[in-house]
């Protein structure tokens, strides 16, 4: 780096010898040339600068005016509701976090035609108010405003001038609701620019030379200038540029002096950005160099280079001794590589240390959220140790009590999938948003009256409700009744969420939470009896019978229906057994999975007696026990069932179509072999390169293979993970990648789920 430095000296005392030698004549020329462009790199840095504030502008135009609130309020601003009112308290919320910073925009608000209100990025006004409050003190009328916000507006930019404003440079974007093409206009959108921040960016440039900064749109219409205010009303003549920086020489005189006029033109809006200089400062600049060009040129080529030496030797060391204190403490060792420099190193480790803070950042946070997750989840369980300070932790949390009376209220999740497009693969991300709405809405309908906080337990979430302090059991439990059903009705509605509920008995103490956790989880044992999208009360349940109705004759008949191959007969028999055991609506849950077993073992009985393969058999019962254990209710056992005698009874008829499809299982498990690297790899594009139909493949391949095919390409990832996973130097996000999966969380995930351990397990057990 030393000698780079040295050479560098070396060309800074050679430039001046070789331009003067070469260009004395033509001084004014460079001087004039060196002050444009250092005028065009301050405009183009303006541009980028203000660029950055329009394309600012149009993402938070184009979120807003996409917002579901926004649309629905729209739609409904004549008669304002209850759920009109909670939307946009909703939308209040989400516009603060929309410009959270304020750096480009200083604030937004949308303006209702027919409701006549106004909503801003942080109130709620009346039209009348917020034109008193905001619009009044700078100069600008009710019917001049809404003048100008009833036209239609297209997303253009304008200052608060046009519609009779005094305040100086603020520039003003307008776009009408909705979007649709056609559709007239019924809200308008309004954002202000920054306008300190702007000014400080035309500031910047002004404080470089004497001249002044003009900010022009695409019909040469001025929107902001570093000109006192007397003088905004100048008229500019630009010609289109497309982008190009241009310099442009003028005799006419402004205020009496002639002036140079450098411009450029923005390629995204065609907004032009002038810089006016006095044309006497070109000359002034060009005599004083010339002048102290020939009085320093002796000077600098006698003792230029002695100079250089010292100052490179003097600036290298500070150099030197900070990148050996950062090399011994830094991982990274850069001086190895001769190609590198010192500044390529302290940009890499500086580059380095920044990831860590950002990372380390991220998992705080991360980690707040689950240490308050993991205390709810042990005042669920029970298991908080004695004396732990329950009343001086929770607060730590953002939790403060308002009563002693708590009731658990428990959510399973049965579908989401119509949430999502279908091209979203990620299923542990799809899981944590699902979860996160789930959260947030329900946490704010318990808070209309009560309290309540979410967290996740056995694969579940749970809502901890605590009562205000004067509330009778009745209304805690009238109260409860409305925020599960609304819940259900809203969430399903709006997000095509389908979930079941459980509710426990109220309680008068958080030490007894883990007991109506255990309500509200055996009140969702009743799932599998009353379906899904229930709502299950703990205190309504009633005594069952342990008993089941499943004799050996009726189990004969059903044996002898399937070997006969009558599907019909099967499947009369099949619901004659169950709904004979739940016409008394007096059995248990555990009963009906025992009925269920034994079911399933009928099944597999009446299968083998028709010669199908067992190892089919043994997956497809086994996959029937997972769902039993997993909790799958009757409804979806008897379907499973019922599929099940269908395949059976139509085994004939698919043995003879057996080689066509042996063929085709060969090939998708060759293509899943040969590609299953790839993250894009699952049944919509496998089916996509086979060319058949998603849903056919999949219910083929459950059919041919035992598992559906995204369960078997996953156990095919995670079998190929443990060879690499053998080989330490490769870090376990590596081995996810490889492997194929979005995510290593996902990877985690599955992998434990398969294996019983987590990667980093596997691992350590195969070292050893």
């Amino acid at each position: 780096m030393l000698s780079r430095w040295l050479w560098s000296y070396a060309i800074v005392l050679l430039i001046p010898i070789i331009v003067m030698a070469v260009t004395h004549l033509q001084t004014q020329r460079v001087i004039e040339d060196e002050i444009s462009k250092a005028n065009s790199a301050l405009l183009s840095q303006l541009q980028q600068e203000i660029d950055n504030y329009i394309d600012y502008t149009y993402r938070l135009s184009e979120v807003i005016s996409l917002n579901p609130k926004v649309s629905s309020l729209i739609r409904s601003q004549k008669e304002i509701g209850t759920a009109e009112r909670i939307s946009i308290v909703q939308l209040l919320a989400e516009f603060k976090a929309y410009n959270i910073t304020k750096r480009y925009v200083s604030g937004f608000y949308i303006y209702f035609h027919e409701g006549d209100f106004v909503l801003t990025d942080s109130s709620y006004y009346e039209t009348d108010m917020f034109v008193q409050q905001h619009l009044n003190p700078i100069g600008v009328s009710l019917e001049q405003w809404k003048g100008y916000l009833m036209q239609m507006h297209k997303g253009s930019f304008s200052t608060l001038r046009e519609f009779g404003g005094e305040r100086k440079g603020t520039i003003m974007q307008t776009q009408s609701l909705p979007l649709q093409l056609g559709s007239m206009p019924l809200a308008t959108l309004a954002i202000e620019l920054n306008e300190e921040q702007l000014m400080s960016a035309i500031s910047n440039i002004q404080s470089y030379n004497q001249g002044n900064v003009y900010i022009l749109d695409a019909d040469n219409k001025l929107l902001a200038s570093s000109e006192a205010e007397g003088h905004r009303e100048r008229i500019f003549d630009i010609p289109r540029g497309e982008g190009e920086q241009r310099i442009l020489k003028t005799s006419a005189m402004w205020d009496g002096e002639e002036v140079i006029l450098s411009y450029i033109e923005s390629g995204r809006n065609n907004w032009k950005y002038v810089y006016v200089l006095p044309a006497r400062l070109y000359s002034e600049k060009a005599e004083y160099v010339w002048n102290m060009t020939v009085l320093m040129l002796a000077v600098a080529a006698v003792i230029g280079f002695i100079i250089a030496v010292l100052l490179a030797r003097k600036n290298y060391s500070p150099l030197r001794r900070l990148v050996r204190n950062v090399a011994e403490r830094s991982e990274l060792n850069l001086l190895n590589n001769a190609e590198a420099n010192e500044y390529d190193y302290l940009e890499e480790v500086l580059d380095n240390a920044l990831d860590r803070y950002t990372l380390m950042n991220r998992t705080l946070e991360k980690q707040n959220k689950t240490l308050r997750s993991n205390l709810l989840t042990r005042l669920l369980k029970g298991r908080v140790e004695n004396g732990f300070p329950i009343a001086e932790v929770l607060p730590e949390h953002g939790i403060k009590l308002h009563s002693d009376k708590f009731a658990i209220v428990l959510f399973y999740l049965e579908d989401y999938s119509g949430f999502f497009r279908q091209d979203e693969q990620d299923a542990e991300k799809k899981r944590e948003f699902v979860h996160h709405i789930m959260s947030n809405i329900v946490e704010e309908l318990a808070a209309q009256k009560h309290q309540g906080w979410m967290t996740e337990v056995d694969e579940m979430l749970a809502c901890i409700v605590n009562f205000q302090q004067d509330t009778s059991t009745e209304s805690a439990l009238e109260d409860l009744k409305i925020l599960t059903e609304e819940a259900q009705r809203f969430i399903g509605n709006r997000f095509h969420i389908l979930f079941t509920i459980s509710v426990s008995s109220i309680h008068r103490s958080s030490a007894e939470l883990p007991v109506a956790y255990l309500e509200a989880l055996e009140a969702m044992e009743y799932r599998m009896l009353l379906g899904v999208q229930s709502i299950i009360w703990h205190n309504k349940l009633q005594q069952q019978k342990p008993s089941y109705d499943y004799s050996m004759e009726m189990e004969q008949k059903l044996i002898n229906n399937v070997n006969a191959g009558d599907f019909l007969g099967a499947t009369a028999m099949l619901d004659e057994i169950i709904d004979s055991n739940l016409a008394g609506d007096n059995i248990s849950v555990d009963m009906i999975r025992c009925l269920m077993f034994d079911m399933c073992s009928t099944m597999m009985k009446a299968a083998m007696e028709t010669n199908m393969d067992r190892s089919e058999l043994y997956e497809e019962n086994l996959q029937a026990i997972r769902e039993l254990m997993s909790g799958s209710t009757v409804a979806s056992m008897r379907e499973r069932m019922t599929q099940f005698l269908h395949k059976v009874c139509g085994y004939v008829d698919e043995r003879k179509k057996s080689n066509k499809k042996i063929r085709l299982k060969e090939s998708v498990l060759a293509h899943i072999s040969e590609n299953y690297q790839s993250q894009d790899l699952n049944i919509s594009t496998i089916a996509e390169y086979f060319s058949v139909h998603p849903s056919y493949l999949s219910r083929y391949f459950k059919e041919q293979v035992g598992d559906n095919l995204t369960d078997y390409l996953n156990k095919y990832r995670v079998e190929q993970s443990k060879t690499l996973l053998q080989q330490p130097h490769i870090f376990i996000r590596d081995v996810s990648e490889i492997v194929g999966f979005y995510s290593i969380s996902t990877f985690i995930r599955l992998f434990k789920k398969y294996e019983g351990v987590t990667p980093s397990v596997y691992r350590e057990g195969k070292s050893n």
